[in-house]
């Protein structure tokens, strides 16, 4: 609805239209962007479960209306859970995520060794994160959450290729010391007003804050 001089300043759908820097501006002002990144806690301190980045919409052109390259910030918000170690979940299937419920579906998850201080080249992480990944980001419900932590108990994970092929990783990461955790992430609407799983940019945000932290990758993401 709206008053006249509103409705004629809407768009008008089915013609093409730009946005001048000054109504960007102007829109920025109704809506502020946070100030800055942040990593809470830091990989230092442990492993993080809320971070804010600066993201870019790409220039694209939707329903007739052409919309311009626009940075803004993005939070994702992970609540862990325990971790499980592998040796344990293996006879605990009823712990893995659900395969019922479409809010277990999507998420993040990280391999890690329990208890043990990873030497990193930037320094050392004391979380022991060994690989880092995410599930239920397509629309087929056949890879999700549940059945990722499930090839990662069964050793039938890509991620555990090098653990089964070289003797020297399992002795340096016993079968006992490993451990699984993961966090649930749900869905939303990406720039273009599109359903999205929230898994792949969290997963981007660990990866890309890990490295950042450690000036590599975590061991067993690393591809050769």
């Amino acid at each position: 609805m709206g008053t006249e001089a509103q409705r004629e300043n809407e768009p008008t759908y089915g013609e093409w239209h730009t946005f001048t820097p000054e109504q960007v501006a102007a829109e920025d002002k109704l809506h502020p962007a946070d100030p800055g990144g942040v990593i809470e806690p830091s990989w230092q301190e442990g492993v993080p479960r809320r971070m804010r980045r600066l993201c870019g919409s790409p220039e694209f052109s939707k329903d007739g209306v052409h919309h311009r390259y626009r940075p803004y910030y993005r939070t994702v918000q992970l609540d862990w859970t325990s971790g499980r170690p592998l040796a344990v979940l293996r006879g605990k299937r009823d712990d893995l995520p659900s395969s019922r419920y479409s809010s277990q579906w999507s998420g993040v998850y990280r391999i890690y060794a329990q208890d043990k201080t990873i030497n990193r080249l930037c320094g050392d992480d004391t979380t022991g994160t060994l690989y880092i990944g995410c599930a239920g980001t397509g629309r087929q419900n056949w890879s999700i959450l549940r059945s990722r932590i499930k090839a990662i108990v069964d050793r039938d994970h890509h991620g555990l290729h090098n653990w089964n092929v070289i003797d020297k990783v399992q002795q340096q990461f016993p079968w006992n010391v490993l451990a699984v955790q993961w966090a649930y992430t749900g869905r939303s609407l990406d720039h273009k007003g599109d359903d999205v799983a929230e898994a792949e940019f969290a997963e981007a945000f660990l990866l890309g804050s890990y490295n950042e932290a450690f000036g590599e990758l975590p061991p067993w993401n690393q591809r050769f």
